[in-house]
């Protein structure tokens, strides 16, 4: 069990030398509970992004456990569509992940920029095909994402689609020793309903949340977005992609008839009426 730290470091400033190796640049952002820098790692002379847990969790040996594990988690996860987590640090400047630095924009940023909020098929196929090999991957090593959202999906300069934030990733076969197996986490918008009720996660869960995030590329927003999101999420049926389109004004709405079933089975309250696999979603949109 990793060991909490005894008292709290002093704050970060860009400029300060951290873990030996990294020199801080600049803050990339913040939350409840993690503050992420970007740095330079002199030791490899690249560019790096350090994820450091919240001053006021260093306390807490379960949230230190907690990034630990995500670190060795992501061990397994070296694919060129998923972002290369580095190593787990801990000294005097707290508590760290050190990940790989995507110089580029995610796909929730870059909606704000388009008409109504959405991409056009065209547009999102090819990132689809990136976020398949990405999911596929993390699914033959047996890690679950539980976390799939635009946010966490980053086009880099080259045009490349990464996959970002294992942070809630877990196993699929049960571990009792892993921290947080048994608690429901996630983005209420793109949760499947069994992520909803803390059952263990599955494929399933995956197959609901690329759903649920094709459907915001395509029509703005994701199936349920406001109200009783839990109640919806199992009692309503969301409409098709094609009658979301044409609720938002869009007269012809160019969808074609697999992309309005597939998505639609993503989104199924059942989880045996889902698609199987990734790649089964992929080649039911003929991708």
């Amino acid at each position: 069990m990793a060991q909490p730290t005894d008292r709290p470091p002093p704050p970060l400033t860009a400029g300060q030398r951290v873990f030996e190796r990294y020199y801080l640049k600049r803050t990339l952002g913040s939350g409840g509970m993690s503050v992420v820098w970007l740095a330079h790692d002199r030791e490899q002379e690249r560019l790096v992004v350090l994820k450091f847990l919240a001053a006021h969790l260093l306390a807490d040996p379960g949230e230190i456990e907690r990034l630990r594990a995500e670190a060795l988690r992501s061990e397994q996860l070296i694919h060129p569509h998923i972002v290369r987590v580095y190593d787990f640090l801990q000294g005097e400047a707290g508590v760290a992940v050190a990940m790989e630095y995507v110089d580029g924009w995610s796909l929730w940023s870059m909606k704000v920029d388009k008409p109504g909020l959405r991409f056009d098929l065209a547009e999102i196929s090819p990132w689809l095909r990136d976020l398949g090999a990405a999911l596929t991957h993390a699914h033959a090593v047996g890690i679950i994402h539980r976390d799939i959202k635009p946010a966490n999906l980053i086009l880099d300069s080259r045009g490349r689609l990464k996959l970002a934030d294992f942070g809630l990733a877990r196993s699929i076969r049960p571990n009792a020793a892993d921290p947080g197996y048994h608690r429901v986490v996630g983005t209420d918008w793109y949760m499947s309903p069994q992520q909803w009720t803390g059952e263990p996660p599955a494929i399933a869960d995956d197959i609901y949340s690329l759903g649920a995030t094709i459907y915001e590329l395509v029509t703005g927003k994701p199936p349920f977005h406001d109200g009783d999101v839990f109640q919806q999420l199992h009692e309503i049926t969301p409409p098709t992609l094609s009658e979301q389109l044409r609720r938002c004004g869009v007269r012809k709405p160019e969808i074609p008839p697999a992309w309005d079933l597939t998505v639609a089975a993503c989104l199924e309250k059942d989880p045996a009426h889902r698609p199987a696999s990734v790649g089964e979603v992929l080649q039911r949109l003929h991708l």
